[in-house]
């Protein structure tokens, strides 16, 4: 009998005159459509907020707590998932959970200071499913009380919740690189404008976007030095450029950053979706924790990051002026690569090393002006990279922070002199 677990997604009933019909066949049909809503949305619009589920941090009585407005998104997944009404969440209470004390005692006992720490959650906000309407069944005599009612629909709903660890969405911090990327080409009158400059740039460009979004293959050899210079394209083959890139997106580097591809699983964890970072200073007040006391002149001590959540404009309003225009980005951040020891500059946004040996890279300051930026740092080649900090800058309380061969950290700064980490791959 076909489940909501083995019904093929790529399969839908055909109806014949005289057909018996049974459960699973009703299963079948309705896995089929929503499969295909599903894949519209994650194919054709990707994922993140749609409307509402606006974020913000205020004081309460038991301390701190976020507040989520009513809004809809789009899963990774292409599920699509609704908040009806106004969620709040307090820390405090959170903190308390034994799960969640044991989890922060652990982090504490690895720290000088054992009595305070900085907290990076993620806000997420999952689609999960739940059975109601609970009927009377048909069965044999004298069953157990359980076996009498059996919930008659299945109903749509949602969790909201603090988490030590991002949902995945290699797609959706793709975006930013790709911009990075572009901002960091070199696009003058006086370079080559041929066939062969064209063909060459371009596959440089696939080579250094893989080690930027990280799906460089593990055994592949080491790109050579020449490979990761900056890019030149000649003006007049600027807009020949952008289409290429547009095409090598789609057909090549997409399916290696897709939440989930036609053909495959769902898979739970994505039906996820960012919705803030959110930096939180904890302190241990006798034997439980707590959000710590705000500084002068602000509510709480709670920092909200929405740099990394992703959005969806409406397909109207994308191809407005307004939309092409707030897509367009302006930020500097460009993409770094690196084959000797040096300094990471602050408008990096990625950063990938290249070396064969052993070397030393340091990060820039976590300094005020620093606040909320995010730092991504891969080792691209056969040797261990050490990062190290500026003076009065740490990496989650240490000095240096080692990242193995074809290793990767992201991080990002409290603007307190900390870059916290926040995805560390070795």
């Amino acid at each position: 009998m076909a489940t909501a677990s083995t019904a093929d997604p790529a399969r839908h009933v055909n109806f014949t005159a005289g057909m018996v019909l049974g459960v699973d066949d009703y299963r079948q049909e309705f896995a089929y459509h929503s499969a295909r809503d599903k894949w519209i949305v994650r194919e054709f619009l990707g994922y993140g907020t749609l409307s509402g589920l606006a974020v913000t941090v205020e004081a309460d009585a038991n301390g701190p707590r976020v507040r989520v407005t009513p809004g809809a998104a789009a899963a990774p997944s292409g599920q699509l998932i609704c908040v009806g009404r106004e969620q709040c969440g307090s820390f405090n209470p959170w903190l308390a959970r034994k799960e969640i004390a044991d989890k922060l005692n652990a982090q504490a006992a690895l720290q000088v200071d054992h009595d305070h720490l900085t907290l990076n959650l993620f806000l997420t906000l999952c689609y999960v499913d739940c059975a109601v309407a609970d009927v009377p069944i048909p069965g044999e005599p004298c069953r157990s009380d359980e076996n009498l009612m059996a919930p008659s629909r299945i109903a749509d709903d949602y969790t909201l919740s603090f988490s030590f660890d991002p949902p995945p969405m290699a797609e959706a911090l793709a975006g930013p690189a790709l911009d990075a990327f572009w901002a960091g080409l070199d696009i003058a009158p006086a370079n080559a404008d041929t066939a062969k400059a064209f063909a060459t740039a371009l596959s440089r460009a696939e080579l250094q976007l893989r080690l930027a979004l990280g799906v460089y293959p593990a055994d592949a050899p080491a790109p050579a030095d020449a490979d990761l210079g900056q890019i030149s394209i000649a003006t007049n083959a600027a807009p020949r450029f952008r289409a290429a890139l547009k095409a090598l997106w789609v057909t090549r580097l997409r399916p290696l950053v897709a939440a989930q591809r036609c053909g495959t699983s769902p898979v739970t964890a994505n039906d996820c979706v960012l919705l803030a970072r959110l930096t939180v200073p904890v302190v241990r007040v006798s034997t439980h924790w707590e959000v710590a006391a705000p500084p002068v002149d602000q509510p709480t001590a709670v920092t909200l990051d929405e740099t990394d959540r992703p959005v969806l404009l409406p397909a109207a309003l994308a191809q407005s002026t307004f939309g092409a225009t707030v897509n367009d980005d302006s930020s500097g951040q460009t993409i770094a690569f690196m084959s000797a020891a040096g300094n990471i500059l602050p408008p990096i946004r990625i950063a990938v090393v290249r070396s064969d040996t052993a070397i030393s890279v340091k990060v820039p300051p976590a300094n005020a002006a620093s606040l909320g930026k995010e730092l991504t740092v891969k080792a691209g080649g056969a040797g261990v990279i050490t990062l190290t900090t500026p003076a009065s800058t740490t990496i989650d309380g240490a000095n240096t922070l080692d990242l193995k061969v074809r290793g990767a950290v992201s991080l990002v700064s409290d603007g307190a002199n900390t870059w916290h980490v926040t995805g560390l791959v070795q």
